[in-house]
């Protein structure tokens, strides 16, 4: 085993930090440093550095224990066919706050949406906290647009190897608690995700069997459709009430407003799905933004 710190022109003493880290325990491995370029690049260079046929990729700002890369490996392993496989993101946060906790709602969703797919064929949402993958099974990320999970993901599949989510696989990650810090992240994550998934439409095909004629297809409804249908249809039935009586108009917004709000008494799913369609719609118009490298989510 071999470790490969990417450092991507990070301002603090990461490079220094990680050789000691490296030198201290005996670890195989180095610390490759370059200008900020972005993610993708990072990732690209870790490859091309790396020498083994197996690669696992890792964030910055999580934990993962003991058992969560022998899981990846057993099932990457378990079949010739499976090229790439993630586990799955457990949040964390220091404070409890309807942002907060819309994540751990819609974490529990996700989870369940990605083990799904995996039956039927592959996810392409693989959490980028941790994904293990077959070097001949990917190819280089495209470094200007598209989140690298799923960039990866997809030529992955392209290759004709199925990508599996690993669900006992935990990635333990700090999430965002403010409202700014959270915004910052998911609108940047909703971007790139719809970046990649734009960008890669052919992949809609049966050429690529039931990824490409079932899970494919849902997904861009998921990311596309579904959020600005459901702004549409909220702004078209606020005018259509404001012009009976603009009193019920304001109460409309009021009662779309409560719903929201109801995540910060309880976790609950119509508050998250209504706060995660708002992300996904600036998602949507961000996408008209050439944007690389993009500024670190803050963590308190």
């Amino acid at each position: 085993m071999e470790l490969i710190i990417s450092n991507d022109g990070s301002s603090d003493n990461t490079e220094i930090i990680a050789q000691k880290a490296l030198a201290k325990n005996s670890l195989c491995g180095r610390v490759i440093t370059h200008p900020r370029s972005g993610v993708n690049k990072a990732i690209n260079r870790g490859i091309n550095e790396s020498s083994n046929e197996i690669v696992v990729v890792t964030g910055a700002d999580g934990l993962f224990d003991e058992n969560t890369i022998p899981h990846l490996i057993t099932v990457l392993l378990s079949s010739n066919d499976i090229g790439a496989v993630s586990g799955d993101i457990v949040p964390m946060s220091k404070g409890n706050t309807i942002f907060s906790r819309s994540e751990n709602a819609y974490r529990s969703i996700y989870g369940k949406i990605c083990i799904w797919e995996s039956k039927v064929h592959s996810t392409y949402c693989l959490n980028g906290a941790v994904v293990a993958f077959k070097k001949n099974a990917s190819t280089s990320l495209n470094t200007k647009k598209g989140a690298d999970d799923a960039s990866m993901a997809l030529s992955v599949i392209r290759n004709g190897y199925r990508c599996q989510y690993v669900p006992s696989a935990k990635f333990y990650e700090y999430v965002p608690y403010k409202f700014n810090e959270q915004r910052r992240q998911k609108i940047r994550r909703a971007t790139r995700l719809m970046e990649a998934t734009f960008f890669n439409r052919d992949v809609m095909s049966s050429k690529y069997g039931k990824f490409g004629m079932l899970i494919f297809p849902l997904r861009i409804l998921m990311f596309f459709v579904v959020p600005t249908s459901f702004f549409v249809t909220i702004l078209l039935w606020t005018i259509i009430i404001a012009s009976i009586e603009i009193i019920y108009g304001i109460a409309f917004l009021a009662f779309i407003t409560a719903l929201v709000i109801t995540g910060s008494v309880k976790t609950n799913l119509i508050s998250s799905f209504i706060i995660y369609q708002a992300y996904l719609f600036l998602g949507l118009i961000n996408m008209l933004r050439d944007v690389h490298v993009w500024e670190p989510a803050e963590r308190d």
